[in-house]
This record gives C-alpha cells, structure tokens and sequence, in this order.
C-alpha cells in the first residue's frame, strides 16, 4: 500500500511536542543557572519560575533548590514582581482584575492586597481610564454613554463605587 498523497500542509504528520513525549532529559548546567538566566530575561512570579524549572526537566528537589537560591540572594521577590505587575496594570485595571492576575500567577493574596494598597485609589485611575469618552460626554452622558462606560470599566475589573464615581466626573463640564 502507498502512502497517501499529501496535498495540504495540514496533512503533514507533525513530530509531538516535548508535553506529549514525556518528561525532557536533565539538562546539562544546573537548575540554579537556568532559574537566574530566566530572571535575567524578566521577572517571574515564584510559581511561575519553579513550574518552568521542572516542565525544562529538572526534578522538584532541584527546582526547590534553585528556587531558595534565588530567593535567598533576592533574585526573585514575589513582592517585587506584584509591585512591578500592579504598577504597571493599574492606569487601565481595576482591583478586582489586578488581583486576579497575580493569584492566577501564583501571588499569596497577602502580597497582593499590600501591593492593592500602593496604588492610588480605584476611583482616581477608574476616571483615568474613561477619559477617551470625554468628548462623546460633551453633550451629557447618556443611557447609551453610561452603560458603555459601565461594561468598559466593569470588563476591566473595576468596582462598582468606582465605575459610579468616573461616571460621575465625566458628567460634569471641565
């Protein structure tokens, strides 16, 4: 029997990712070089950083290893990764989604409210983030206006009090 003609590149028999053949072999230098060479690329959250230790092949003894190491010399720093993340975030991000995405990287709640708390106040970035509605808010906001303004913000995490005070600055006339 011949083999069938391939007419697509879809038909192509793809190799199977590293995911689907196993574990990957040991790598030659050590976890503490590879968990400080991806430090020196960008900061990762602890989670982040020890998951990507052992997917590169490394056990977990060695992963934790790596990870006290780095930890130790203040390589790594969830505390300084959760500023820099909710620092970053915060002109165009409510609380809600800010926290969301530091637990969903491995953050302690803990960490996260006290990062919350250095920013300025929900409302004041909350105003920020709608000023491009200002001039459809010329003539008076309107039902239409308001519940844009409301699934804009509410999308991007934003409380309620917060969404209502925006709504509220960009009523009135500058």
């Amino acid at each position: 029997m011949s083999p069938p003609e391939i007419t697509r590149s879809s038909d192509r028999r793809r190799p199977k990712p590293d995911s689907l053949r196993g574990k990957k072999e040991k790598p030659a230098r050590s976890s503490k070089s590879y968990a400080i060479w991806h430090l020196s690329r960008r900061e990762l959250s602890a989670a982040e950083l020890r998951k990507k230790i052992i997917q590169r092949g490394y056990s977990e003894e060695e992963a934790d290893e790596a990870m006290a190491f780095v930890q130790a010399n203040n390589y790594q720093s969830d505390e300084r990764y959760a500023g820099m993340k909710a620092r970053s975030t915060a002109h165009r991000a409510g609380n809600r989604k800010i926290q969301m995405d530091l637990r969903t990287k491995g953050v302690d709640d803990t960490v996260v409210r006290a990062q919350l708390d250095t920013l300025p106040p929900e409302a004041e970035r909350a105003i920020e983030a709608i000023e491009k509605f200002r001039k459809l808010a010329a003539d008076g906001v309107s039902r239409e206006l308001s519940a844009k303004v409301w699934r804009y913000l509410g999308y991007r995490g934003f409380s309620g009090e917060a969404i209502k005070q925006a709504l509220q600055a960009l009523a009135q006339p500058r």
